[in-house]
C-alpha cells in the first residue's frame, strides 16, 4: 500500500469513526423559567422519530406538557421541576435519538455492536472520572503502535499511517 492510499484510507476511516459521534443532537434553543425548547435535526418532517420521541415522554411525571413541532424540528417542554432533572431527560432522549429502529436497515446486529462499544465507552468514561473515552484510548493505542514500527523497525508507510488514523480520530471529537 501506498503512502497516498493509507493517507486516504486513514482520512476515510476517520471520518466514518467521526460521523458516529458528530451530529448535534438535541440544541437548547430557548429557556426561560419552566419551559425549554430544543432543536433537533432528525425531527424536521420525520412523523416516526416524532412518534417514537412522543411515547418516550409521555407519562413522564417531571413535564407539565410538551408539543413536538415536525415543520420547525422543534421540542417544546414545560415543566415544574429542577432544571438537573429536566438535563437527565434530554440526556435519555439524546441516547435515544441514536439508537436506530431494529426495523431499520441499520438492523439488529448494527444497534448491538454500537450499544455494546457504547458501554465500553461508558465504563471507560466512569472508570478513568471523565478523562478518557473509548475514541482517546484507540487513538494512543494507533499512536503508540505507530510511533514503535516508525522508530524501531523503520517501517514506511504503515507507521505514519497509524499515526495519522490516530490523529484523525482525535480531531473529530467533540467533547
Amino acid at each position: 500500500m501506498s503512502y497516498l492510499t493509507g493517507l486516504a484510507l486513514g482520512i476515510s476511516a476517520g471520518k466514518q469513526v467521526g460521523k458516529l459521534y458528530r451530529g448535534k443532537g438535541f440544541q437548547l434553543v430557548h429557556n426561560s423559567n419552566g419551559r425549554r425548547r430544543y432543536y433537533h435535526e432528525k425531527l424536521v418532517n420525520n412523523a416516526d422519530f416524532a412518534r417514537n420521541l412522543e411515547q418516550q415522554l409521555t407519562g413522564a411525571s417531571a413535564l407539565r406538557s410538551f408539543t413536538i413541532n415536525q415543520i420547525t424540528g422543534t421540542l417544546l417542554l414545560e415543566y415544574s421541576c429542577s432544571d438537573e432533572q429536566i438535563e437527565r431527560i434530554i440526556g435519555y432522549l439524546e441516547e435515544f435519538s441514536r439508537r436506530p429502529n431494529p426495523l431499520s436497515p441499520y438492523g439488529k446486529i448494527g444497534s448491538d455492536i454500537r450499544s455494546g462499544f457504547s458501554s465500553v465507552n461508558k465504563s471507560i468514561k466512569n472508570s478513568t472520572g471523565l478523562t478518557f473515552d473509548l475514541r482517546t484510548l484507540v487513538s494512543l493505542w494507533l499512536m503508540a503502535w505507530g510511533a514503535n514500527k516508525v522508530w524501531t523497525l523503520g517501517q514506511r508507510p504503515s507507521g505514519p499511517q497509524m499515526l495519522w488514523w490516530s490523529y484523525s480520530l482525535l480531531k473529530g471529537r467533540d467533547s
